[in-house]
């Protein structure tokens, strides 16, 4: 009888305390209930798609997906709301992805065709244009594989490799990181170096400039970019890309002692017998590329949601170094060595922009352009060490304004809220760069102990192409 009274006042006494609760509750203004009451749609970066008021303009808290369109709701379109931020495709007119609120399986607003399963298909209605949306099951039956031998559930390993967004979500990353594999042109041409015996024309090339392009092979580096909202749709962004390092090598070699150098003539006549009568000859071409940029982007949401965009202005700097080393040997007394180290410092202002086409919820295409104008300051170091000339130094800087630019082609897939597979293709060019060269009136001029002749700059435009393939994260 005690424990059933003390059970008596338990409840009681937890009922009173629940009823002044719900009283309290009540008593708070509307937006003091919402927990998104006050949301700063602002600070978040948030862009209204084309054709769709802002969330500001509605009263009250967030209203669920799907709501807009449920049985029994009074009015249509942002009326039918009471308030809040509308569910993605609320307005989407058939463009809806699957799997978005409004879009439900059998909803009337779905529409038909692609625009309920997107160009490679949704979760749950329907087919796309790339074919079924179970993707591994349909591999497997196009190439007759039992799945029972391949030790685990399709079904399972496909769901998780689906996009994962919507497609009126906002093109967003806070950091990225990739593999960048890139390769470049080279300048100077492909000059004759030596050749197998006397005569000008040479009438045996063994060994010419083409022979060391390093450029010809993808070397790796990477590229590591964050951004950092700023405004309604505004970011700046920090890009870092390089490390890329390039190096090639040709040697000719001849058991007669019969090679010859162009900075002779090819011994026609001989004016400096360290390079001619050779018994080997070699070039060595080494580059190296880095590349910082600050920006300000600024993103918009095109009708629909199919088409994004958005403009960027800030600063570029890029530095590409070339190096190239020429020797010839005959005997110990007998040698030729030359270097001629260059240094490309450019920097200046910058512009450009992208747009990204939303193939499906969480998969995007895009392309990007961008042009700079910079100052190109030039500072190079010709060096010359040979049995007839003493070892000397020639360290000079030249400055002049160019042109560079930049073209991006972008994929990327969501695999979750957090993570994306990135993947891109990228050129970057630009006019004037310095190569380094062998000058022979330089070379000539230092045998004799008179006036030195400055060597001139191989200046050539630069073409820097390759791909990456990373990942972007979100917090």
């Amino acid at each position: 009888m005690h424990r059933m009274t003390q059970l008596r006042l338990f409840t009681a006494s937890s009922s009173l305390r629940t009823l002044a609760v719900c009283a309290a509750l009540f008593a708070l203004p509307a937006a003091a209930q919402s927990p998104m009451g006050n949301a700063d749609y602002d600070a978040s970066g948030y862009v209204t798609p084309a054709g769709m008021a802002h969330p500001s303009m509605y009263q009250g808290g967030v209203v669920p997906a799907g709501m807009a369109f449920s049985p029994g709701m009074q009015g249509n379109g942002p009326r039918a709301f009471p308030g809040g931020v509308m569910p993605v495709g609320f307005m989407s007119g058939g463009q809806c992805d699957g799997d978005c609120g409004s879009c439900a399986a059998g909803a009337s607003s779905c529409g038909n065709g692609i625009s309920r399963g997107g160009l490679i298909g949704s979760r749950n209605i329907g087919e796309g244009l790339l074919g079924r949306s179970h993707c591994l099951e349909a591999f497997c039956d196009y190439w007759s594989i039992d799945p029972r031998y391949l030790g685990s559930n399709l079904r399972d390993v496909c769901n998780s490799l689906r996009p994962h967004g919507e497609i009126c979500g906002l093109r967003w990353y806070d950091l990225s990181a990739e593999a960048v594999f890139l390769g470049h042109t080279q300048g100077g041409g492909n000059m004759p170096i030596t050749s197998l015996g006397p005569g000008n024309p040479p009438s045996d090339v063994v060994l010419s400039l083409g022979d060391a392009n390093d450029g010809d092979e993808l070397a790796a580096g990477m590229r590591l970019s964050g951004a950092l909202i700023c405004g309604v749709g505004g970011a700046v962004e920090a890009t870092y890309m390089g490390g890329n390092k390039w190096n090639a090598n040709a040697q000719a070699t001849s058991a007669g002692n019969d090679l010859y150098s162009f900075i002779s003539d090819f011994g026609d006549p001989i004016v400096l017998d360290d390079v001619d009568q050779s018994s080997s000859q070699s070039i060595g071409i080494e580059s190296e590329l880095h590349s910082i940029e600050l920006n300000y982007r600024r993103r918009t949401m095109g009708p629909r949601c199919r088409f994004q965009g958005s403009w960027l202005f800030g600063l570029r700097y890029l530095q590409f170094k070339n190096e190239l080393n020429y020797s010839t040997f005959n005997s110990p007394t007998r040698f030729f060595d030359s270097q001629d180290r260059v240094r490309n410092h450019m920097f200046g202002a910058q512009a450009g922009g992208d747009i990204w086409w939303n193939i499906h919820s969480g998969v995007r295409l895009g392309m990007g352009l961008k042009g700079a104008w910079v100052q190109n300051e030039i500072k190079r170091s010709f060096t010359v060490d040979a049995n007839s000339i003493a070892n000397t130094s020639i360290n000079e800087t030249r400055r002049g304004s160019d042109l560079m630019g930049e073209f991006e082609l972008k994929f990327v897939w969501q695999f979750n809220h957090s993570w994306k597979l990135r993947s891109a293709y990228y050129v970057i060019a630009a006019e004037d760069i310095g190569f380094g060269s062998i000058d022979k009136d330089t070379v000539l001029s230092l045998q004799g102990g008179g006036a030195v002749v400055n060597p001139s700059y191989e200046l050539d435009d630069l073409v820097v192409q390759g791909v990456s393939f990373g990942t972007e994260y979100n917090w």
